[in-house]
């Protein structure tokens, strides 16, 4: 009885010891069927990154034409306003001419008229009957020679009348003609208005479905990153599993506190990223004249657009690997955006994660890159003068925020501008 007692407590310790084993060898088959699922899923997820990443460059191309046809249509609107300008100062001026002739036209006439008058009051307008009336001769002589020369300055001022009429009429057609162009002109403008608000409907649909397409790559590698980070976290907690049960209780501590430091990582990274201005520009570049090289302006210049500067050289960018190797300036849309320094285009054209773009050679090996313009004033070749107007402020490229991307680089490499500024 007692050896069957004793053999029923030994049974009873045994089947006690192996349940957890069995309940741990269930829960690993689990485990590996999820990582089976995790795994399939993180190739579905990468096929798609894949996908999406095609899409973009799609888009992106897409943008390219929109955003070029919108810096084409405001640098000719400001091309027509400019003409338009010019033919309106033409018809003043040729306004003002005609009033001028006409006073002078009105003069001549009061003039003949006077002259005319004062010859018919002294008798003076018949020769033959300064002939025939039997006077002294030498007086009739004299009073001929009179009448010959009155008669020669009459003609001379009927002659000068018809030349101020002719011109007359030559300025009104003149006037009549720049009446026509204005109106062409403005026809113009009105069909170049109507076309610009055309391209920027399409790319506001671009833009808008390029938008739409990043944020859904990042929601969706954000999430392949964490399933990475469970699938990891997963497998080292079967093997733990399958080590010692123990040892697995400590592990899930531990991996839920660092989910947790992970946590509050993210949220302190996303409280870095919410886009707050470090330091606000409020100079702009002015004319100045130079006898100094580039070199020489060092601690001289000024950013060239007012706003809130958005980063800082050299700082880490979102989403970690790449640093900063200029200044993100906030400033509103179509804000002038001015050239540091003297210097001469090299580039203007729209280039993919840069949007319109203008990159200006300042001698020395120095350059200075303008992006994420609406449009662009200059083409290359130019020359450009500190404080001239370059391009307006925009966000092509794909850029989120509205403002002006600015770089300065020296032998291709990139340099600190606040170095450079006042």
């Amino acid at each position: 009885m007692t050896k069957r007692y004793w053999a029923c407590i030994k049974f009873l310790v045994l089947l006690t010891l192996c349940w957890p084993l069995a309940a741990s060898a269930n829960q690993v088959d689990r485990k590996k069927s999820e990582l089976d699922v995790l795994k399939q899923r993180l190739q579905t997820l990468q096929q798609d990154v894949r996908k999406n990443q095609t899409q973009r460059k799609e888009a992106a191309d897409g943008l390219r034409q929109s955003e070029s046809a919108i810096s084409n249509g405001v640098r000719q609107l400001r091309q027509l306003d400019d003409a338009r300008q010019r033919t309106q100062g033409d018809l003043q001026t040729l306004s003002q001419q005609a009033e001028a002739t006409e006073d002078r036209i009105r003069q001549q006439q009061a003039h003949l008229a006077q002259a005319l008058k004062g010859a018919y009051q002294r008798g003076q307008g018949d020769a033959l009957k300064l002939i025939l009336n039997g006077a002294d001769p030498n007086q009739t002589a004299r009073d001929l020679r009179y009448l010959a020369h009155l008669s020669r300055a009459q003609h001379e001022m009927i002659e000068v009348l018809r030349v101020e009429l002719a011109k007359l009429s030559d300025l009104q057609q003149e006037a009549a003609q720049k009446k026509n162009e204005l109106t062409q002109l403005q026809a113009t403008r009105e069909a170049e208005q109507q076309k610009l608000l055309v391209d920027k409907r399409e790319r506001e649909q671009v833009m808008n479905k390029l938008s739409a397409e990043i944020q859904k790559q990042r929601r969706e590698i954000s999430s392949l990153k964490r399933d990475e980070r469970s699938l990891t976290d997963l497998v080292e907690r079967l093997n733990r599993v399958m080590a010692q049960q123990a040892a697995r209780e400590a592990a899930r501590a531990r991996a839920a506190a660092l989910k947790a430091q992970k946590k509050q990582k993210e949220d302190q990274r996303e409280v870095s990223t919410s886009r707050k201005a470090v330091a606000v520009n409020t100079e702009t570049p002015t004319a100045f004249r130079s006898d100094r090289p580039f070199s020489g302006l060092k601690g001289l210049l000024r950013l060239p657009v007012a706003g809130e500067l958005m980063n800082r050289f050299g700082a880490p960018r979102e989403g970690g690997g790449l640093s900063w190797k200029g200044l993100f300036i906030r400033s509103a849309q179509g804000t002038a955006v001015k050239a540091i320094a003297a210097g001469q285009v090299v580039f203007a054209d729209w280039l993919r994660g840069f949007g319109n773009l203008v990159i200006v050679d300042h001698g020395e090996g120095y350059m200075s890159l303008y992006s994420n313009n609406e449009s662009l004033y200059k083409q290359v070749g130019e020359r450009v003068q500190p404080g001239d107007a370059i391009a307006t402020v925009g966000n092509s490229g794909g850029q989120p925020d509205t403002g002006l991307y600015f770089e300065m680089r020296h032998q291709s490499r990139p340099v600190n501008p606040l170095l450079w500024v006042k």
